[in-house]
């Protein structure tokens, strides 16, 4: 694959993702969001799309990084991981702003935090630098989780499922 091809590869990834989880989300914002008691600790809603444009540009870059220095067989590992995380992200986003199902959000979140975490393991193995440019998205998929389970909480499992 050429270098350009990787670049080009991986940014439409992020890019179609980044779009698609911004409909989804929208969706849930414009609906039932705002009416739910959210933690206390819940940003306010200007703070996501700095916070994900930052991630995106940084999970473009890492992820480039990988998909030219790794070697076939890590390569290909490195490239599953990249591809399932994005695909969890659009789920979490349907499951938990679209269809408000807060316990399956929850769900869907903890397999996207072990899958980044195994991604990030993986990406350490290919380029140091390119493994560290994953934790603040790591970070911020582990508050996400905290606040997908606030969110549980106050609704109670019975309502959420």
């Amino acid at each position: 694959m050429k270098t350009w091809f990787k670049f080009f590869y991986t940014a439409a990834a992020v890019l179609l993702t980044a779009y698609t989880c911004s409909v989804l989300t929208q969706t849930g914002i414009r609906g039932w969001y705002h009416t739910f008691p959210r933690p206390r600790l819940t940003p306010p809603d200007i703070v996501f799309p700095i916070a994900w444009s930052v991630i995106y540009a940084l999970l473009i870059i890492s992820t480039f990084i990988v998909l030219r220095d790794a070697k076939d067989a890590l390569r290909d590992r490195a490239n599953n991981l990249f591809i399932l995380q994005l695909v969890l992200q659009i789920l979490w986003c349907a499951a938990f702003f679209v269809e408000g199902y807060l316990g399956l959000g929850l769900a869907v979140i903890i397999l996207l935090d072990i899958a980044v975490f195994k991604m990030i393991v993986t990406f350490g193995r290919i380029n140091r630098l390119a493994a560290w440019l994953i934790y603040p998205y790591y970070w911020w998929l582990l508050f996400a989780t905290f606040l997908n389970a606030s969110f549980v909480y106050a609704g109670g499992l019975v309502v959420v499922f």
